[in-house]
């Protein structure tokens, strides 16, 4: 729920996307150069900012549209379920961070890699419609 907008998103397995009782899909966005990504940048030590930057550069150096930084992995994850952001990557995050977003991506046509082969404290996310989604994880394959 995101208080600020009155926005409720929602998803049940098998059943589809919703925000505020109507379905909800992924964006059709074809080309990473099209793409608004949407991203966390780290805020504790400076142990990952290296890695940050170089995640940074490896789409940019791709030409995507732009990336985004909002402030909340589960808004981000919702606004790439309904076609706000047309992709979205975050390094080391918590799984009850991301855990909501994933079920409602999926339901709203999206593709989101297999968090379940990471730490719960550790997850490497990336998120999109099915257009780009191989080319975001070509891009990102190093980070």
């Amino acid at each position: 729920y995101d208080p600020i907008e009155d926005e409720m998103f929602y998803a049940e397995k098998n059943n589809g996307a919703y925000l505020n009782n109507k379905r909800i899909r992924v964006s059709s966005c074809q080309k990473i150069k099209s793409a608004v990504f949407g991203t966390g940048i780290p805020y504790r030590k400076k142990d990952h900012s290296g890695v940050y930057i170089e995640t940074l550069r490896a789409l940019m150096d791709a030409r995507c549209g732009s990336i985004r930084r909002l402030g909340a992995a589960a808004l981000d994850l919702a606004y790439v379920s309904c076609g706000r952001l047309d992709g979205y990557f975050h390094n080391k995050i918590n799984i009850w961070d991301v855990a909501a977003g994933v079920l409602i991506i999926r339901e709203a046509g999206g593709k989101v890699n297999d968090i379940n082969k990471f730490d719960m404290n550790s997850i490497n996310i990336r998120a999109s419609n099915n257009n780009i989604y191989n080319k975001m994880l070509e891009n990102l394959k190093n980070f």
